[in-house]
């Protein structure tokens, strides 16, 4: 897995064999930045369920202004820290050991936002409405701000509700973006 553009374009980034992460495919990411555009520059991006950190490096490396990546196992952590060390990109990012909600908790304590939130969790995850739930009323989206979700093409009825932006399909993959 490699960094597609910016900065730290090319730049191999270790992913952790045999655990349960699932990559973000090189397409999709693709696909992901392209629809995003002119958005990243400078903005304040937030990924979470990071895994290897490929998103919010990825983010970085075209210009986002910081990057904030929750993991909560403690080995992909580590490779996170590797991957930024790698890239480059140090500088900018904070990661957050925890379960997502108790991170999102934490983030609107310090009373912080974001203009890009990006979420890959697994496509299991049976708590994805509540995280969108928790984000909105907290107010954690900058105005004008997405939340962007990585999640499997056969499953849509957990984003009935929301409001839908945009759904892509990418084989399995589907991205939805809620505004």
């Amino acid at each position: 897995m490699r960094v597609v553009a910016g900065t730290a374009k090319g730049t191999l980034l270790k992913t952790a064999p045999g655990t349960r992460v699932r990559p973000t495919s090189a397409k999709v990411k693709e696909a992901l930045f392209s629809i995003l555009g002119d958005r990243v520059p400078e903005a304040l991006f937030w990924d979470l369920f990071a895994g290897s950190g490929a998103v919010g490096i990825e983010a970085l490396s075209r210009g986002a202004e910081s990057a904030v990546f929750v993991e909560r196992q403690g080995r992909m952590v580590g490779i996170i820290k590797d991957n930024l060390k790698r890239s480059g990109l140090l500088e900018g990012a904070r990661i957050i050991r925890a379960d997502v909600e108790r991170a999102l908790d934490l983030l609107a304590g310090e009373g912080l936002k974001a203009d890009l939130i990006f979420m890959d969790p697994p496509y299991d995850y049976p708590r994805l409405p509540l995280l969108i739930e928790k984000i909105e009323n907290n107010n954690l989206l900058c105005p004008g701000g997405l939340i962007i979700i990585e999640s499997s093409s056969k499953n849509t009825q957990q984003f009935a509700g929301f409001r839908i932006k945009m759904q892509k399909k990418y084989g399995d993959t589907m991205l939805t973006i809620i505004a």
